[in-house]
C-alpha cells in the first residue's frame, strides 16, 4: 500500500473574501427583509382587493397600478417599472376569496 500525500491546507481566506462573505452575508439579510415586507405589501393588497369587490367595485384599479409603476419607474428608471408590474401581479394574488376560505 503506497502513502497518500496529506493534502495540503486550505489557505486562509483574503481580506477581500472576508470582506465579501460579510456583504452577502448582508444582502441575505436585506433579501429575507424585502420578502417580509412583500408578504405584508400582499396582504394589504388582499385586504384592499375584498374591500373594493364588496363595495361593488372591480379587483383591480388599473390607474392606482398606473401611479405604482410610475413611482418606481421614476426611482429606479426602466427596470423600476418591470419590477413594479412584476409586484403588482404578485400583489394581485389568485381572484377573490370570500372571508374564511383556504388560501
Amino acid at each position: 500500500m503506497t502513502p497518500q500525500p496529506l493534502a495540503a491546507p486550505a489557505p486562509a481566506p483574503t481580506d477581500a473574501e472576508t470582506a465579501i462573505d460579510g456583504l452577502r452575508r448582508s444582502i441575505d439579510h436585506l433579501d429575507e427583509e424585502v420578502l417580509l415586507l412583500l408578504e405584508r405589501r400582499r396582504e394589504l393588497s388582499e385586504a384592499v382587493q375584498h374591500a373594493r369587490i364588496e363595495a361593488g367595485g372591480r379587483r383591480t384599479e388599473l390607474s392606482r397600478e398606473n401611479v405604482v409603476i410610475k413611482r418606481y419607474a421614476d426611482r429606479l428608471g426602466r427596470p423600476g417599472g418591470t419590477m413594479a408590474m412584476a409586484l403588482l401581479e404578485l400583489c394581485r394574488g389568485s381572484l377573490y376569496r370570500p372571508a374564511g376560505s383556504p388560501r
